[in-house]
Formats: structure tokens, C-alpha cells, sequence
């Protein structure tokens, strides 16, 4: 319920700041739309290096670019490129329009490849792009295309002499090499880079390249004192305030290494470090990834209220950039209506009310629709969630119910006196066939009668029902045979006949139903995720854990693990 009113309240704020900025600005900016580019420029050049307001910037930068022309010098295009280059940066790191920045980098580019231009930053804005894309989705394909983005600005930059951008891609490159285990395969535009000279404008950045590459090896070898080493030698020689962004990054890297080391202590105060740059520099992408790192590791300290503190932080942060960006898309929907309506002049205040009554109707209207069907949702999620109690009670009876099942079946297991071992490992030629059932035609060689058929299947049911190792990723029909004291065609014959399933069904549906069990023991699994309980039961693939949960609880493994928490609030 929190979440819809939060919902509605974004939805009020939106409201009431569309009608005005939609209108308000353009008799001011239209005159705007005769001023020589230079000027343009001039004017949004000083907005956005102030880093106040970026209305101004944004409007110049945006009349510059499109007025860009095939037919323009090569002197006007740098300029159209440029504020091209301008307008990604504001909606990358203001807006975080990733769609709106594609389209500004893809701009620049064709810009440069029509005035013969040669720009290593458009490369870098791109590897920077995709790398963000791919940190937030944990794709590793964007990470490649980014890495390859960065090596392609590092070639033009070396090419171009432009020592700047140079030393940046450099060290994306080392960095997005290394996060993705591909450090070896840089290792030939990192010799062509490290030919280049070292004057007094590049000497500090071309020296603190070569010490992440050291630690970065350092770290793929093990040798992590060695990376600390190197990291504390790059702090002192960056030791100002203008690199604060690769102090941040710095710090950031030390700290995982301390992480690695498990020195959780150290670590937290390296990410605490870097946290304050990004509060003072207000990276909100920075404060977020520094916010799940002391989670993290304050979670592996044990600090569980640190740990939650850090947590929240990082959760509202996240919720506040989803509605900044939800805001800013509209924002800027409006924006480019008002670039289209500055042409033609507004003729009489009469029309401007009636456009803002209009408005104000139309929000009133969709408020309403939307209140309307955000009780609708709120209505199913309530029934969906009492269906969802229902099948987790379904499933806790049942499991209760199995596991006193297993229990009587020990306790006679105890009292009976164990039978003699049917030799069923023995070669078909050693035992007489019995008749196969007119059913089963599947298994008509099979040498198994029922009374063979009933004992091993006692002895699956003892090992599935007592071995830990079934919980093991590597268990298999072979050694369930082994341990069974057959073979595992015949383990495999019972195990069909017998359940209707194969092997595979079979076993994932104990570890399951243990699962299960882990997700309900709040005490001894409360702080573990979705993957580290499929990991915990022997799953290897995550895709194969939710589907197979699905199928023999009903529930998925979040909403499972929701019910259980619930139910355990309601004890409570």
C-alpha cells in the first residue's frame, strides 16, 4: 500500500509541475532560436559549467544540434558535435535518459564521420553508457561492447595525440578489462599505450595507469597485500581534489580487495570514504553503489543494524532515481513540445488560460483513471496474496505431513531386521526374468521382480531421506545407485515406475521441499538470497530453481520466502 501512495504522490508533483514548465519558458527562450551558434554556445557553456540550473544549457544545446547540416564547414559542424557531446553528458548524468543519450552519442557520431572528425570522447561516452547498462542488468555482452567502445577511444585518442581523453579510456579500459576476467586480452593496446610520453600535463594519470594495471594483476594473482599497496600509492598521488572521481574509484577498488581479504573492517572504511565524495560531489550512481557495498559488508560483519541502515539508504535511493527518471521523461516529452512551439509565437494570454484549463482538466482526468486503476491493482495484489498464504500453507502441511512420513519410515527401518541383499548389481545372465507388467513395455528386459523392485526402493528412499550429499550440484543417478547398491538402470526403472518422474524430477523435488524448509527457518536462513538457498540445495542454475519451485509449490521462491516471513510476523 506504501508503494501505491508513493505512486500517487509522484504522479501529484508530475501534475503540477508540467503545466508550467510546458508554457512558461517559451516567449523567454523563443528569441533564442535567431542567436548565432557561438553565442548559443557561449551562453550554454557558462550554465553548465556553473552546474546550476541546466534549463539554459539544455535549450542552446539542443537549437545547436539540430541545426546541423550536411552542407555546414567543418568549423560549424565541430560546434553541432560538440553540443551534441553536451547534451549526452546532461542527459546521462542529470537525467540518466540512457534512450535520449544513445540518440545524442549516435548524433555526434554521424556529425564526426561527415566532417571527417576523429573524437575519442564520443567512444567514451558510449563505453561509459554501456557499461552502466550492463552494471545495472549484470549483462556481460554490454560489457563487452563497452570495453571494446573503450578501446576504440583509447586508439583514436592515441592516434589524435589527444593526451586528455587518452589517459581516460586507458584506464576504463583497465577497469572494464578487469571486471570482466579479459585483463590479458588488453595487453596489446596497453603496450602501444605505454610507449607514449610523459610531460608534465600527463605524468601524474600515465603513472596512476601503470599502478592499476600492477594491481590489477596483483589481484588476479592473488598477491592482494601487493594491490593494497599499489592502491595507497595511487591515493597519495591523486591526493587532490581534482580527481576526486578516481580517488572515488580508488577507494572503491581497495575496498573490495580488503573484502576479498576478508578485512570487512577496512573495507567498510575505504567505501565510507568514497561515499563522502559521492555526497559531496552528488553522484547519485556513485552513492548508490557505495550504499549496497557497506551492505554488504556490514552484513558480513554481522552489524545487521548497519547493515539494514545501509540497505534502506540504498533502496530509497534506488526508488528516488526510478521516479527522477520517470519525471524527467516527461519533463523532457514537454521540453521538446516547447522546442517545436517556440517557431510560432503565442498570440494572446485568452489562449494561454484555456491551453492551462485544458491541462489541468486532462491531469484532473487522468488522476482520476489512475486512482481508479491503482485500486484495481491494490485489489488483486490483496487477493493474490491470500491465494499465495493458502498454497504456502498447503505446502508447510505437506511438508510436515512427508517428514513425518520419513520418520515412521526410520523407525521401522530400526526395527526390522535387515534382509538379505538382493544381488542386483549382478549381469542379466545370473538371475531368472520375471514377466514385465503389460504397461511397462519401457522396461520389458528388466530382470527386477516386485519383491526386488520394493526392497530397493526401501534403500532410495532411506539415502534420498538421510544423505546430505543429494544437496551436492554434483549428485547423480550413478552414485544414488551406489549408494543404493545397484545399478542405476534398475534405480532408475523403480524410480519411474514407481513416482511416475525421472531422475532428475525426483531429486529436484527433495531439494525443493528442503528449500522449503530453509526458507521457513527464518533463524538459521533469515539474511540468505533466492540464489544462495538454490545454491545451498545443490542447484546450479537459477532459471532451473525458480521453474522447478514453481512447479511442485505453486509459488515462486520470493513469494515463498515472503509468506514465510509473514507467517512469521503473524507468530510474532
Amino acid at each position: 500500500m506504501y508503494s501505491v501512495l508513493r505512486t500517487i504522490a509522484s504522479v501529484l508533483v508530475l501534475l503540477t509541475l508540467l503545466p508550467g514548465y510546458a508554457i512558461t519558458p517559451s516567449r523567454e527562450h523563443s528569441k533564442w532560436l535567431n542567436l548565432p551558434m557561438e553565442r548559443l554556445l557561449d551562453m550554454a557553456d557558462r550554465d553548465f559549467s556553473d552546474g546550476g540550473n541546466k534549463d539554459t544549457a539544455l535549450m542552446c544545446y539542443t537549437i545547436v544540434t539540430n541545426r546541423y547540416e550536411a552542407s555546414m564547414s567543418r568549423e560549424q559542424k565541430l560546434m553541432c558535435k560538440d553540443a551534441a557531446m553536451r547534451l549526452w553528458s546532461i542527459y546521462f548524468y542529470d537525467f540518466y535518459d540512457y534512450p535520449k543519450c544513445f540518440d545524442c552519442l549516435t548524433h555526434a557520431l554521424e556529425i564526426a564521420g561527415e566532417g571527417d572528425i576523429e573524437d575519442a570522447n564520443i567512444y567514451l561516452g558510449f563505453g561509459c553508457m554501456y557499461q552502466t547498462i550492463s552494471e545495472e542488468c549484470n549483462n556481460t555482452e554490454l560489457g563487452t561492447k563497452a570495453l571494446d567502445y573503450y578501446t576504440q577511444a583509447l586508439m583514436v585518442g592515441m592516434k589524435t595525440h589527444d593526451d586528455k581523453h587518452s589517459d581516460m579510456a586507458s584506464t576504463d579500459v583497465l577497469a572494464m578489462s578487469h571486471n570482466l576476467g579479459m585483463l590479458s586480452q588488453a595487453e596489446g593496446i596497453w603496450q602501444q599505450y605505454l610507449k607514449l610520453p610523459e610531460d608534465n600535463e600527463t605524468w601524474i594519470l600515465r603513472r596512476y595507469n601503470k599502478m592499476l594495471y600492477h594491481a590489477f594483476h596483483s589481484v588476479e594473482q592473488g598477491h592482494l597485500d601487493d594491490a593494497i599497496d599499489l592502491y595507497n600509492s595511487q591515493l597519495q598521488l591523486i591526493d587532490t581534489t581534482q580527481y576526486s572521481r578516481l580517488i572515488y574509484f580508488t577507494l572503491i577498488e581497495k575496498g573490495k580487495v580488503n573484502a576479498l581479504k576478508g578485512d570487512y573492517r577496512n573495507a567498510i572504511a575505504d567505501i565510507h570514504r568514497a561515499e563522502k565524495i559521492a555526497v559531496d560531489l552528488g553522484m547519485k550512481d556513485c552513492k548508490l553503489e557505495s550504499y549496497g557495498l557497506l551492505a554488504r559488508y556490514y552484513r558480513q560483519l554481522g552489524d545487521h543494524d548497519s547493515r539494514e541502515h545501509y540497505y534502506n539508504q540504498y533502496t530509497l535511493l534506488k526508488d528516488t532515481l526510478t521516479n527522477y527518471q520517470q519525471l524527467a521523461s516527461v519533463n523532457e516529452m514537454e521540453f521538446r513540445n516547447e522546442l517545436k512551439s517556440m517557431e510560432q509565437e503565442m498570440t494572446d494570454m485568452k489562449h494561454h488560460r484555456e491551453v492551462m484549463t485544458l491541462v489541468t482538466l486532462v491531469s484532473l482526468g487522468f488522476l482520476l483513471v489512475l486512482l481508479a486503476l491503482l485500486y484495481m491493482v491494490y485489489r488483486k495484489n490483496v487477493e493474490l496474496t491470500r491465494s499465495n498464504q493458502s498454497l504456502y500453507q498447503k505446502n508447510v502441511e505437506m511438508l510436515r505431513a512427508e517428514e513425518e512420513e520419513r520418520r515412521m519410515r526410520r523407525q521401522l527401518h530400526d526395527k526390522e531386521a535387515p534382509a538379505a541383499t538382493t544381488a542386483l548389481a549382478s549381469t542379466p545372465e545370473q538371475k531368472e526374468p520375471s514377466s514385465p507388467a503389460d504397461d511397462e513395455p519401457k522396461y520389458k528386459s528388466s530382470h527386477l521382480n516386485d519383491e526386488d523392485k520394493a526392497q530397493l526402493l526401501s534403500r532410495i528412499q532411506e539415502v534420498m531421506d538421510s544423505s546430505d550429499e543429494i544437496f551436492t550440484p554434483d549428485f547423480s543417478l550413478e552414485r544414488l545407485a551406489m549408494l543404493a547398491g545397484s545399478r542405476y538402470k534398475y534405480v532408475s526403472q523403480v524410480i519411474n515406475e514407481h513416482y511416475h518422474q525421472n531422475f532428475n524430477n525426483y531429486l529436484n523435488s527433495y531439494r525443493i521441499k528442503e528449500a522449503c524448509k530453509r526458507m521457513g527457518d527464518l533463524e538459521n536462513y533469515g539474511n540468505y538470497t533466492i540464489e544462495a538457498i538454490s545454491e545451498s540445495v545443490g542447484f546450479k542454475s537459477r532459471s532451473t530453481f525458480v521453474t522447478s519451485f514453481k512447479r511442485i509449490t505453486g509459488l515462486t521462491p520470493s513469494q515463498y520466502q515472503r509468506m514465510a516471513r509473514m507467517q512469521q510476523e503473524q507468530n510474532h
